[in-house]
């Protein structure tokens, strides 16, 4: 054999040698230094174990085969978070990396099935360095996948479930996780991320509860379908139990896109801020038993809401599209209630906002019909730093014949109307406290019916009597209108709506009665 081919033999086999020599130390520190990592790293509030750990010095992956991590308090043996996974796999660390720039690079890490249980009840808010992680190298994450996971989050002193996400998939790309992101309030800093689920409930508070089925979101871009926020109660059940009233819900949406989202901490408060939020094809249907004791609680208006959320909100603008909403009101004990209900509405909001600095306007275009006949357009504005809530609210409506609304004045007023609005403009000035409303009404043949108690026939002389004071109509001519200015004080214990309504009722009835002014 040539001298020179014998020697390279040799040499081939020394390096082979030295490589598989290198190849088990390398292995054996790796694995013992994971293992020396997640007996000493973690602080004593996780607990971890694991049926095997597999390592792939080659490739750098590290495998943890049926891991469990669970989370206690640090004054309790019982955990308030657990997590189980089939496995827990690391893909291509980068050694060279660690030896010589004492940085943890790894190329992905997946997350195979995992399921989390959290007990909201059990978790103790602490300020201890003890909870967190101990952080001798900065890791770096390429991409982090969790895939086919569930999420349940109890309040278990309840019995009640809160939170559930059903087959939810998440991947992250570009995390790094330092000295000085481990004590914020996000521990990690990431650029994108992408996330799916086929449904998730929301425990919204102890009377409603929130669905979804088939949310995507990918590139800042959220999609969510068959959103569902419903009254867990039927109506009898509800108003059998509840001490004051309360409204009973059902909300139905077709379709959420949500655009531009971005989500984070800044000096450790939590900001959300979107560009555009998109809603469509969505049904409202809310009733509410006036024969329970009024809820005699103060109610913010909008503008004090956006101002009291305890975290930074911005959302440029919301577009609604074709909405149908029906109010029931229950007054009388023996019938559903009466009924009015707006359809094919269209909404452009815009600032809706507890970030944006005066004299930026939070405003409201809204178009639709009112019992599905009468066309109408309506604006409010007002400006959420305006610690007095003042608010401009104009609407104009065109023709409404006022038997439309005797499904609800009939069986909760036993009053009927006869005749015609030809057209109807208002503009409300108000704030916390009280509001001036600007009408003016063109109407014909205008008639109050007033009925008996069983609602069926009409009370002849009380029907008289309040036609006396009441113009048929606003003249002759179809330009003619009667106009009015009128003061209201606002009962704060009473909605937003409410009050518009007490100012519209206000404002028809000084210029239907002859006290306001003709034009």
């Amino acid at each position: 054999m040539n001298k020179w081919l014998r020697i390279f033999i040799k040499l081939v086999v020394i390096v082979f040698l030295v490589t598989i020599s290198v190849v088990l130390v390398s292995n054996y520190l790796v694995k013992e230094k994971v293992v020396h990592f997640l007996e000493t790293s973690l602080p004593d509030t996780i607990l971890q174990t694991n049926s095997s750990i597999e390592l792939n010095v080659f490739s750098g992956t590290i495998s943890f085969n049926n891991p469990i991590i669970e989370i206690r308090n640090l004054d309790s043996k019982n955990y308030h978070t657990k997590a189980s996974f089939d496995k827990i796999v690391v893909e291509d660390i980068s050694y060279w990396d660690y030896f010589l720039n004492s940085k943890i690079h790894i190329d992905g890490v997946k997350f195979i099935k995992p399921n989390i249980v959290y007990f909201k009840d059990e978790y103790k808010k602490i300020d201890s360095s003890a909870a967190v992680l101990k952080m001798h190298s900065p890791f770096i994450i390429d991409e982090l996948n969790i895939n086919n996971a569930k999420l349940h989050i109890y309040d278990r002193s309840k019995d009640s479930l809160l939170l559930y996400v059903e087959n939810g998939t998440i991947n992250i790309n570009d995390i790094n996780i330092n000295k000085e992101t481990i004590i914020k309030r996000l521990p990690v800093a990431f650029k994108n991320y992408q996330f799916k689920a086929d449904s998730i409930f929301v425990k919204a508070n102890p009377f409603e509860n929130l669905t979804t089925s088939n949310i995507i979101s990918k590139n800042n871009t959220t999609h969510i379908k068959n959103i569902r926020f419903k009254t867990k109660y039927s109506r009898q059940v509800l108003s059998s139990f509840i001490k004051t009233e309360r409204d009973h819900f059902d909300l139905v949406i077709d379709g959420m896109k949500v655009s531009t989202l971005d989500f984070g901490f800044i000096n450790r408060k939590l900001f959300v801020k979107t560009n555009r939020i998109e809603i469509s094809n969505s049904k409202l249907n809310i009733f509410r038993n006036k024969l329970i004791t009024d809820d005699s609680s103060i109610k913010k208006l909008y503008s004090e809401s956006l101002r009291a959320i305890p975290f930074n909100l911005t959302i440029d603008s919301v577009k609604i599209k074709n909405t149908n909403i029906s109010y029931t009101e229950k007054v009388k004990e023996e019938n559903d209630g009466g009924r009015i209900e707006f359809q094919n509405l269209d909404a452009n909001i815009a600032n809706v906002s507890n970030t944006y600095k005066s004299p930026a306007q939070t405003t409201l275009d809204i178009s639709g019909y009112f019992m599905r006949n009468t066309a109408f357009n309506a604006n409010w504005s007002f400006d959420v730093n305006n610690t007095n809530d003042d608010f401009i609210f104009k609407m104009n409506m065109k023709t409404l014949e006022f038997s439309k609304i005797n499904k609800f004045t009939e069986p909760n007023l036993k009053i009927r109307f006869n005749g015609e609005v030809k057209k109807l403009y208002f503009t409300i000035n108000g704030n916390k406290t009280n509001s001036i409303v600007d009408l003016k009404v063109n109407y014909e043949d205008f008639k109050i019916l007033i009925l008996n108690k069983k609602g069926k026939q009409k009370n002849w002389f009380l029907t008289k009597i309040v036609n006396l004071f009441v113009s048929k109509d606003s003249k002759d001519k179809s330009n003619n209108f009667r106009k009015a200015i009128t003061e209201v004080d606002r009962d704060k214990t009473k909605s937003i709506f409410n009050f518009i309504w007490v100012n519209v009722s206000h404002g028809l009835l000084k210029s239907m009665a002859g006290d306001g002014d003709k034009n």
